[in-house]
């Protein structure tokens, strides 16, 4: 028989209101091959990046010729791809959500999740908190051709103005559901929240 899940969360109480932390999801396979390109990354900067910088001792700087353009802009494109790529590696594995909401407001952090900036929302101006589960799609070759691995997929979303904030990457709908009602039920958030 299977045991009950116990969800991947953190609630605790503070004297303030309530602390949610959230691990990232670990996606096993998006971890291996994440990696596997990582590797493949080092190895292509390093042999592009050598030449580069030998051709650049060896014949010194002797104007922009096309090829050398064509390196500059690969170097700089490859390195951004890196970074987005080990932002991306780091978060699966050792990121957390924190989320804390008092009476007056609720903010969102995302611990190790370089380039991520807290933020931190107005009460009496959220509404509309309901569940949504986005399903994370992860195709190595098919028809898929987006960057859903890069995005947020958060369960349970809310409206500040004209825009839709979504935490709680990954969720599954009942934890989700659970956290909610517990806010609710806490009197942290109320009716107005969620029309």
């Amino acid at each position: 028989m299977e045991r009950p899940y116990d969800g991947i969360a953190n609630i605790d109480q503070t004297s303030n209101g309530y602390q949610i932390t959230i691990p990232a999801k670990k996606h096993m396979p998006v971890i291996a091959f994440l990696s596997l390109w990582l590797v493949a990354w080092f190895i292509g900067l390093n042999f592009v990046g050598g030449s580069f910088v030998k051709d650049f001792f060896n014949n010194g700087n002797s104007g922009l010729e096309f090829d050398r353009l064509f390196q500059v802009i690969w170097l700089i494109g490859w390195t951004l791809g890196g970074l987005l790529v080990i932002k991306t590696l780091s978060w699966y594995l050792i990121g957390k959500e924190i989320i804390v909401i008092d009476r007056e407001q609720i903010s969102i952090a995302r611990k190790n999740d370089i380039f991520f900036r807290n933020k931190i929302f107005d009460l009496r101006e959220v509404k509309n908190f309901h569940i949504e589960e986005e399903p994370f799609e992860f195709v190595f070759w098919g028809r898929r051709n987006d960057l859903s691995l890069f995005k947020n997929r958060g369960t349970i979303r809310f409206e500040y103005g004209f825009k839709t904030i979504k935490f709680a990457n990954d969720m599954d709908q009942a934890e989700a559901n659970y956290i909610l009602e517990t806010l609710r039920s806490s009197g942290y958030l109320n009716s107005a929240n969620f029309d």
